[in-house]
């Protein structure tokens, strides 16, 4: 999958997006893409050479959290 930008600046839309739609139906194609997202910034948090480690295991977990929510 092809992201657009920034990996932490996806994660923050994508958790903006979660929490705006809280409550509401969201589909299918929309959360496995959320998935891939969080898949991919733990690949590249591996990197080494990533220096915004920190930022991006916050938006990670928090995304995650929200994504755990949703399925409850």
């Amino acid at each position: 999958m092809k992201f657009h930008g920034p990996i932490l600046d996806n994660l923050t839309n994508a958790l903006a997006s979660a929490r705006r739609l809280r409550g509401h139906p969201v589909y299918k194609d929309t959360l496995a893409y959320w998935g891939e997202l969080i898949q991919e910034a733990r690949r590249i948090q591996r990197d080494p050479a990533y220096e915004q480690v920190a930022e991006l295991e916050a938006a990670i977990v928090s995304l995650e959290v929200e994504l755990a929510e949703r399925a409850t």
